[in-house]
């Protein structure tokens, strides 16, 4: 797991604010970036944060004297993002089901979006 600390600048007195990119591979869409921020704003300590599902990382900026990188990882995981560098991320699970020898000859396709996909991604997904 790599983990980059990009940058310590002091806030006030005694207080650094530190900024960590971390790689979380299962952020790939856009409702993934906006989860991971609601996750990562809610915590005390942290002032800022960039989410990219394009690059499938994160810069946090941290008061570490209130919250610690550990606890911003941990926060991830338990939202079902968990920091890892390097991982390709799984977009399907193969099921073992064998597709239908009618499919070359059929050429057509059914598909079922998710309803929670649909009611997350607004009114593009339901045409």
């Amino acid at each position: 797991m790599e983990q980059i600390v990009l940058d310590i600048q002091p806030i006030s007195g005694d207080h650094h604010l530190e900024k960590v990119v971390l790689d979380v591979p299962a952020m790939w869409a856009d409702h993934h970036v906006l989860k991971v921020r609601a996750v990562l704003t809610s915590l005390e300590g942290v002032q800022d944060v960039y989410a990219s599902s394009a690059w499938k990382q994160v810069l946090v900026s941290f008061d570490p004297s209130k919250i610690s990188q550990a606890a911003i990882e941990q926060a991830l995981a338990e939202a079902g993002y968990p920091v890892g560098a390097g991982e390709v991320p799984v977009l399907v699970q193969h099921d073992g089901i064998r597709r239908d020898p009618r499919w070359e000859v059929l050429g057509a396709r059914v598909t079922k979006t998710n309803q929670v996909d649909i009611e997350m991604s607004g009114e593009f997904r339901k045409y």
